[in-house]
């Protein structure tokens, strides 16, 4: 129940409480409860000033009794001191503060937090713009799209960046990034369905791949699977799809097909087989009904039709 001083308290009124971003954090940290006293008439307040009164007198009576050399003598006689307070019976009541403890606090108190509490350096965003990223140290940090236009806090650790709302509420979090590049941290999810769509469409990985060869057929598509999963790495690969991807813009995709169905038969779906193979193929072994040749049938006029 601390005071409502600036450090610890924003906004306090009848109907709404807002801390400290910094209290609030330490407040979540170790699971307790913040509740400043009514801004101009206290009720609890005096209760609690009482209490320390009361402690401070017997202290401070029993203490100058002697001098102490260090400061572990010091505490060690305040906590035989505080015990003994503790043991004794309110006014005219029958239990001790100690019995109201183990009845009413003990059971209801947990374990503290492992690890240490970290203070973060806070920057307020008065408004998240409209490419729903943050800037902090030179990088920028994605934060859901329908925040745009509303306000944010940063927090930044050593490793880490977390976005809250202005109620302090977590919206994500990130790895913080010391790198050069990229500058932009960007979580899909956080993307506006046209962006995604976009993002999808033109991003250069395997799926980008995958969706190139499934265009031209079957073969050339379980061709590209296989050499993007030959590798330890996806990304080593991509250079040999866009070799083999570039190379059937220039021939029917009958041809493409099945120089692709041979290199799955012989089970070396590799960039150099593909080529060689192109290479000694012969237009008359490509299939009847292949999709890169027109069949010979009766609707087809000919040239001489025009003569």
């Amino acid at each position: 129940m601390p005071d409502n001083l600036r450090t610890a308290v924003t906004k306090h009124t009848k109907d709404e409480l807002i801390l400290q971003s910094t209290f609030a954090d330490l407040e979540d940290f170790y699971e307790t409860i913040v509740l400043p006293p009514p801004a101009r008439k206290p009720k609890g307040k005096p209760t609690v000033e009482n209490h320390v009164r009361y402690l401070e007198i017997h202290l401070v009576e029993k203490l100058k009794e002697k001098i102490y050399v260090s400061f572990e003598d010091l505490n060690a006689e305040v906590k035989k001191i505080v015990a003994v307070l503790n043991k004794r019976s309110f006014q005219g009541k029958d239990f001790s503060r100690q019995d109201a403890f183990e009845k009413y606090d003990k059971p209801c108190m947990k374990p503290l937090p492992g690890g240490c509490y970290t203070a973060c350096d806070y920057k307020a965003v008065l408004k998240v713009p409209n490419n729903y990223h943050i800037e902090y140290d030179g990088h920028y940090y994605s934060v859901l799209y329908s925040y745009c236009g509303k306000p944010a806090i940063l927090k930044a650790t050593a490793s880490e960046i977390r976005i809250c709302d202005q109620y302090n509420r977590l919206i994500c979090t990130h790895k913080r990034s010391y790198r050069e590049f990229p500058l932009y941290i960007t979580v899909d999810e956080h993307m506006p369905p046209e962006h995604l769509y976009y993002k999808e469409v033109n991003s250069k990985d395997g799926n980008y791949y995958r969706r190139w060869a499934s265009a031209i057929g079957p073969a050339m598509s379980e061709l590209i699977d296989r050499l993007l999963k030959s590798s330890k790495h996806e990304e080593q690969s991509y250079n040999a799809c866009a070799g083999i991807l570039h190379k059937v813009k220039t021939i029917p995709k009958g041809a493409a097909e099945e120089v692709a169905r041979k290199c799955i038969e012989i089970n070396s779906c590799k960039y150099f087989t593909f080529k060689q193979m192109l290479k000694k193929m012969d237009v008359k072994e490509l299939p009847e009904h292949s999709p890169g040749t027109l069949s010979n049938h009766e609707n087809i006029r000919g040239k001489d039709y025009y003569k």
